[in-house]
């Protein structure tokens, strides 16, 4: 579960889950609606983002030559390892979308991309304002550059 929470110059969220994976899925999910695609059909008409995810969910992800799957290894053994190592996935997850990979699916902490012509204002988490707290569930306070 995440929310938008204000901020002055760049986005803002708050973030709860309750493990890893689920802490991805938020991510990615916040990643998508920040962005665009600009897969065109036979009318010429833009495809909506849910458009896209529905059409890759119903496809599934056998279709290996046009879906790329990278794992990531969130060590949580500290708060500073796991705060760096969420920072670097997060940041890669970004850089990826700006290439034109769109993230698909999470699953195992393992996202899967689809080449697509995609463009994200996030440009990057950043460290400023970052809080995270760790018990039965993971709290985040992330801001992004746009």
């Amino acid at each position: 579960m995440f929310r938008e929470i204000s901020h002055t110059a760049d986005l803002a969220y708050e973030i709860e889950a309750s493990n890893v994976n689920e802490l991805l899925q938020d991510f990615v999910t916040i990643i998508i609606q920040n962005s665009e695609i600009f897969e065109t059909s036979s009318t010429n008409i833009t495809k909506s983002i849910s458009n896209v995810v529905n059409e890759s969910n119903n496809q599934g992800t056998t279709d290996l030559q046009n879906v790329m799957k990278k794992c990531y290894n969130i060590n949580d053994s500290s708060d500073e390892e796991f705060v760096d190592s969420l920072f670097d996935t997060v940041n890669d997850i970004i850089s990826l979308v700006d290439r034109g990979y769109f993230p698909m699916k999470v699953e195992n902490q393992c996202v899967y991309f689809a080449k697509k012509r995609i463009i994200t204002r996030i440009k990057a988490l950043t460290y400023h304002g970052l809080e995270v707290k760790r018990g039965e569930r993971i709290s985040l306070k992330v801001v992004f550059d746009v």
